[in-house]
């Protein structure tokens, strides 16, 4: 008969300690592995914040008349109007590329620093960097700090920044601050948050300038004045309000020379010494509480030299003393079954900007609607009709532009906003009153209609 070795209570004791001790050794060392998965979790995810962030966009493409000829730099465009309803409006192949690097500390402060690039060229063919005049430009360098230990909730900046807010269907920018400054944001004040922010800038130093409508404008001194502008921004709900003063350096006179229904003139103006900016915005959370959307109702009004450009702070021309610029509008967008729809309803109105006795107004009414077919490929229809008056002393025009767009869309997901896109495009413009087709590559100015057409890709990231 096989014996068997009997244990006694000390060996039983011995064997339940060691095996508690291996428990714990298991579980100290679970824990130490748990923790230094945590802490590489802990930097892996701060080395990922550091890193350097990439973000641009780009919109690229052609633009080809009927007769099979390029549009060239034509925008599709109503004389004397701000905009253009941009789906197949002209052609534009323009990129911005951002670069951010974020900076972390023990203490919980940080800064982060942007560097931005822009580049555009409206010609369907190589874009050459180095032989064109000021088509590639520094576009924003500038530095945030925030969670400072004396003003946990604010953020400060300064360096040359680039922010704006816009009219998307018009490819219009409707309030910006593009300038060297200095600023302070988020400070809380009652039930909202104020921006501080104060720009100074010099005008492009060349005497002649050109804008988009055309006009020329001749400064009698090489340099034009140095402007300063001291702004602020409430935001509290769905309320953003904004204001701002400017003071010009000195003044400085200058010509205009302007066509006018087919007469051309030089009129002479005196540069505005100081200007103010309001705007009041205010969004509403639904498309007019009819379906999923929403609608942004803004007015503004500038006067002296915030009046040349209004609602832009930073890289403008200069306005004549007196100048008013006021500016309505309501941008809705609205999202029902397999539709999107974004309207747009605007009146703008200038009073003695280019000069003396010089009237100035554009309105504008239009849409462009999405109908998605699934979630990669939809059909976009744009109309819109520009409206506009320009006069002197002496001499008026007055007429207006109808554009209509078709443009089947390839996408990623069933989004008005979803981007990247391709797409092709064809429009028809009719020119009303005064106005005509020969401002555009290929038409003379006895023709009053146009048909383009064109590819385009467009992406922001």
């Amino acid at each position: 008969m096989k014996q068997i070795t009997p244990f006694s209570i000390p060996h039983l004791i011995c064997a339940s300690l060691a095996a508690a001790s291996i428990n714990a050794n298991a579980e100290d060392i679970s824990q130490k592995n748990s923790q230094a998965i945590e802490d590489m979790k802990i930097e892996l995810n701060k080395q990922k914040e550091e890193a350097v962030q990439w973000h641009g966009y780009f919109r690229a493409g052609f633009t080809s008349n009927e007769n099979g000829s390029g549009a060239g730099n034509s925008t599709i465009q109503a004389p004397n109007a701000g905009a253009f309803y941009r789906l197949g409006g002209g052609e534009s192949n323009y990129a911005a590329t951002n670069f951010s690097r974020k900076f972390n500390t023990d203490s919980g402060a940080w800064a982060k620093a942007y560097f931005g690039l822009v580049y555009e060229d409206r010609d369907a063919r190589r874009w050459v960097f180095d032989t064109q005049n000021k088509t590639i430009f520094m576009d924003k360098a500038y530095v945030e700090m925030g969670n400072l230990d004396f003003s946990p909730e604010a953020l400060f900046w300064a360096g040359r920044v680039n922010w704006s807010d816009d009219i998307h269907i018009l490819d219009r920018k409707y309030y910006e601050i593009r300038s060297p400054g200095i600023g302070i944001k988020g400070v809380e004040l009652s039930n909202g948050k104020l921006d501080l922010f104060l720009t100074s800038h010099d005008s492009d130093g060349d005497k002649t300038y050109t804008d988009e409508n055309g006009t020329t404008v001749i400064y009698e001194d090489d340099a034009r004045p140095r402007t300063h502008t001291l702004g602020v921004e409430y935001r509290t709900g769905p309320w953003w309000l904004t204001g701002s003063v400017q003071t010009n350096s000195e003044n400085s006179s200058y010509s205009v020379t302007k066509t006018i229904n087919g007469v051309e003139d030089t009129y002479v103006g005196e540069t505005a010494k100081t200007g103010a900016h309001i705007m009041v915005n205010y969004a509403q959370p639904t498309y007019f509480g009819l379906t999923d959307g929403r609608v942004k109702y803004v007015a503004q009004y500038s006067t002296g030299t915030s009046a040349a450009f209004l609602g832009r702070h930073g890289d403008t021309n200069q306005s004549n003393d007196g100048g008013q610029n006021y500016r309505v509008f309501v941008d809705g967008l609205a999202s029902f079954g397999n539709w999107d729809i974004n309207t747009i309803a605007l009146f703008q109105q200038k009073n003695d900007v280019d000069f003396e006795g010089n009237d100035n107004t554009w309105w504008t009414i239009g849409g462009r609607t999405s109908y998605y077919f699934n979630q990669n490929l939809a059909l976009q229809f744009e109309a819109g009709y520009n409206g506009s008056s320009y006069s002197s002393d002496t001499e008026e025009e007055e007429g207006g532009l109808a554009t209509f767009t078709i443009a089947p869309t390839l996408k990623l997901k069933k989004a008005f906003f979803s981007r990247p896109e391709i797409r092709f495009y064809a429009t028809y413009a009719k020119y009303t009153g005064d106005y005509n087709a020969g401002s555009l590559d290929g038409y003379s100015s006895n023709e009053d209609d146009s048909f383009t057409f064109g590819a385009q890709a467009e992406i922001w990231f």
